[in-house]
């Protein structure tokens, strides 16, 4: 999504909230991008995608060079704005890319002040700096004055700064070793029995996925606390009803949702598997499309399930699943792998 604000061709400035900030604390980005187009002058358009640090770590080099040239024209539409970012990873790779300054939101805040509503917050909080921050002083300092100015009481701790961990997210190692992500974050929040603050979005939902109290300074600037972490299909759904709540309220352009003709239930269970196995909800629906549709299964005689596949892109997802009535599937497991099926007649 990337839009000029109302009224504008060309803006100032543009803001990048980042694609973990509208999974994770959608309200929050919505109330940010409020607040900037109604205090800065000159206009404050919305780029909300991915800055493309994802498919850098992962060395995909040909996705990030995609990335950059979409960023780069998307930019040049705007008139090449002065871009705010509420993202370290977002901030440090945009400048990399642009070649010009990246101004983080908590700079501007510190500038213009807090909005109306801000949280005031009494209780002691760690700082936890992102990654990200290594090595800029200016952004570690700026985070603090904000703090300050929301009446945080902040206790400083001896990794953090320029010696900040981890917390297991930056390079994906939460998407390969999920074990080893585990231990990271533990490792930041050890010893510590009081609630973690910080200004990388990805920090806050590795803490808080390992049952710590965690916060983004955002939740408090703009009152909009988060909740508990969301799964993997819960932070698609989170930016897909941003996109549309952005497009309808602010541009007033309406989106049209297409709803599915049966029924879908997922367990708890079996959504916690989903969730471990990076199948997104929508996989789910496409491989019970495919099958309503006239598409082939495996009757189980003993357990009752159907087992029925498909492919989407590079991935070949399994489902194992129950046809309750004419236009109702209860979802009994599901698995993906990387490869392709063929019949036997298939040349």
């Amino acid at each position: 999504l990337c839009k000029p604000q109302v009224g504008y061709e060309e803006c100032r400035y543009v803001f990048f909230p980042g694609c973990q900030a509208g999974a994770i604390a959608p309200e929050a980005v919505f109330k940010a991008y409020m607040d900037l187009a109604g205090r800065l002058e000159g206009g404050v358009g919305l780029m909300n995608a991915c800055c493309g640090a994802i498919a850098k770590w992962a060395g995909r080099t040909a996705i990030y060079e995609e990335c950059e040239e979409l960023l780069k024209n998307e930019l040049k539409k705007l008139g090449n704005p002065q871009i705010i970012a509420a993202c370290p990873t977002c901030k440090k790779t945009l400048e990399e890319m642009t070649g010009s300054e990246v101004r983080g939101i908590w700079d501007i805040l510190n500038e213009n002040g807090l909005p109306k509503g801000a949280s005031q917050y009494d209780r002691p909080l760690i700082m936890h700096d992102s990654c990200s921050a290594r090595g800029d002083s200016d952004m570690q300092t700026a985070i603090r004055k904000l703090t300050d100015s929301l009446g945080c009481t902040l206790k400083e701790v001896p990794y953090n700064g320029d010696m900040t961990e981890c917390c297991g997210y930056g390079g994906l190692v939460s998407y390969v070793n999920k074990e080893l992500a585990s231990k990271m974050a533990k490792s930041c929040t050890k010893d510590e029995d009081i609630p973690f603050i910080s200004y990388c979005m990805a920090c806050r939902d590795r803490f808080a996925r390992e049952g710590r109290e965690s916060m983004h300074v955002l939740e408090l600037v703009y009152a909009a606390p988060a909740g508990n972490p969301p799964d993997i299909s819960e932070k698609r759904k989170n930016r897909l009803n941003l996109k549309r709540r952005l497009l309808k309220e602010i541009w007033n352009e309406e989106v049209i949702e297409v709803n599915p003709e049966y029924k879908i239930v997922i367990p708890e269970d079996v959504a916690k598997i989903l969730d471990e196995r990076m199948i997104l909800e929508e996989d789910v629906y496409a491989v019970i499309e495919e099958y309503h549709a006239g598409g082939s299964a495996v009757y189980d005689e003993i357990s009752g399930m159907l087992t029925s596949s498909l492919r989407r892109g590079n991935v070949t997802f399994w489902l194992q699943f129950t046809e309750d009535e004419a236009d109702a599937y209860t979802i009994c497991g599901a698995y993906s792998h990387r490869m392709k099926v063929r019949t036997r007649f298939e040349v």
